[in-house]
This record gives C-alpha cells, structure tokens and sequence, in this order.
C-alpha cells in the first residue's frame, strides 16, 4: 500500500468519527437550547398560575380571571411544544384550565383586606405579573386593546381598593385600643394612596373625606370604625395563628401569651 493510501486508511476513519461527534455535539446544544427555552416558559404559565390563584382570593372580575386563564393555558401548550421529543413525554405537561374556571365561576367571597404590608407587597407583585400579560394578548388579538385598557384601569383600582381598605383597617384596630399615634398614620397612608392614584373613580373622594373624618375623631375623643373592615382584619390574622382545626400553628404560642 502507498504511503498516500495509507494515510487515507487511516485519517478517514478518524475525519468520520470527528465528523459524528460534531454532529451530536450540535444535536445536544439545540435540545439544551429547547430545555431551556421550555423552562422559561414553565417558569412563565406557573408564575401566572399563582398570580390568578391570588386574584381568584381577593376579587371576582370573572371575565379578567378567565382572560388570565386563557393565557395561562396558553403558556403550559407553548412549554409542551418547545420541549424535545424525548422530554415530553417523560414530563409533567399536564395542565387542566377545568377546576380553575369552576372556582371562578362559583364566585366565592373575596378578601377585602390583606394581612400586613408584606401581603401588600405580595399583592402588588401578583397583579402586576396580571397586568404584563395583557398587553402581549393584545398582540396576539386574544383581547382587544380596548378590553385590555379596562381590564388594566379595573385591577390598578382593586389593588388600590385592597391596600386602602387594608390600612384602613389597621387603622381601625389601633383606634379600637386607643393607639392615636398608629391608627392616625394608617389612615394617613390610605389617604396618600387616594391622592396619587392618578385615575378618577366616584368613590375617590368620599373615600378621602371618610379618612379625614376617622382621623379628626381619634383626636375629639371618638373612633369612627367600620367594623367589617377591622373584623375582617382580625379574622385574616386568626387564620395565620391557627390551622383549619384551630391549633395554634405556632406550637409555643401558648406559653408566650402567658408571659
């Protein structure tokens, strides 16, 4: 054998096995790159997911609440669509819009008040993830623009409508146990929130006005409560301390009270 056949008996197997291993090196970049693209669009459906498991507790606007339903949906067929084919089946994909539309639909009682300021936060953080994904329906003409503008005014006005009548009840609380200090800076807060919100609605202004009126009367001597408002408060709290049995959560919870 020549030295030239020679080296071609031996580089081509060489060159062919190079060639495979490029081959399935690209092949595993681009189902990473699919994985990938998969989870964040996972990450997406279940953040949206519970951000309309909160908006279900604190408001019964159905026709927002199966919008969101729609898009969430949507997320979960685009996850299952993007995963390589060896991974979806393996995967868990199964999403089922079924029991989420009958607890919208059954229209339960809503939360008026939220817990504390960190529950605040929380709401806000959800219904913002709720008003991002309006706009991207719009695009996709699952909504109209004009729906997705009163859908955005009508959750901007709840959330401010739950911050509100939660100061408001904490100010209540402090007023029921003579804390002039506390419950005056609750209701300063709530008004704040009224003042800048830049959206007019009709019961803006009496909102304020009654705001002014309960903080005028903690100085006169009087509390001018709204006892749904507080009792509410009080309830959320109960539930925090206690499981569904009404056992404390907090397994020393007894012993501290005595102290």
């Amino acid at each position: 054998m020549s030295a030239i056949g020679l080296v071609v008996a031996i580089a081509l197997p060489i060159m062919l096995v190079l060639f495979g291993l490029v081959i399935a090196g690209r092949k595993q970049q681009a189902e990473y790159q699919k994985r990938a693209q998969a989870r964040a669009i996972k990450i997406a459906a279940e953040d949206l997911l519970e951000a309309l498991e909160f908006l279900i507790m604190v408001d019964n606007f159905k026709e927002v609440q199966l919008v969101v339903l729609e898009r969430v949906a949507y997320f979960y067929k685009r996850y299952r669509e993007a995963l390589p084919k060896k991974d979806a089946a393996a995967a868990d994909t199964d999403f089922s819009s079924e029991q989420y539309q009958q607890k919208i639909e059954a229209g339960n009682s809503v939360r008026k008040v939220l817990k504390s300021d960190r529950e605040i936060r929380y709401a806000k953080q959800q219904f913002s993830r709720v008003l991002k994904a309006l706009g991207p329906m719009v695009k996709q003409k699952q909504i109209s623009e004009t729906a997705m503008m009163e859908y955005r005014r009508y959750l901007r006005m709840t959330l401010l409508e739950r911050e509100v009548d939660t100061y408001t009840a904490q100010g209540d609380v402090a007023a029921k146990r003579s804390d002039v200090v506390t419950a005056t800076n609750y209701y300063k807060a709530a008004k704040k929130l009224l003042i800048e919100f830049d959206l007019q609605y009709p019961e803006k202004n009496d909102r304020i006005r009654d705001l002014t009126q309960r903080a005028a009367a903690l100085y006169n001597g009087e509390t001018k409560v709204e006892d749904t408002l507080s009792q509410e408060l009080s309830k959320e709290s109960a539930k925090e301390e206690t499981n569904q049995f009404g056992i404390p959560s907090d397994p020393n919870a007894g012993d501290k009270k005595r102290f």
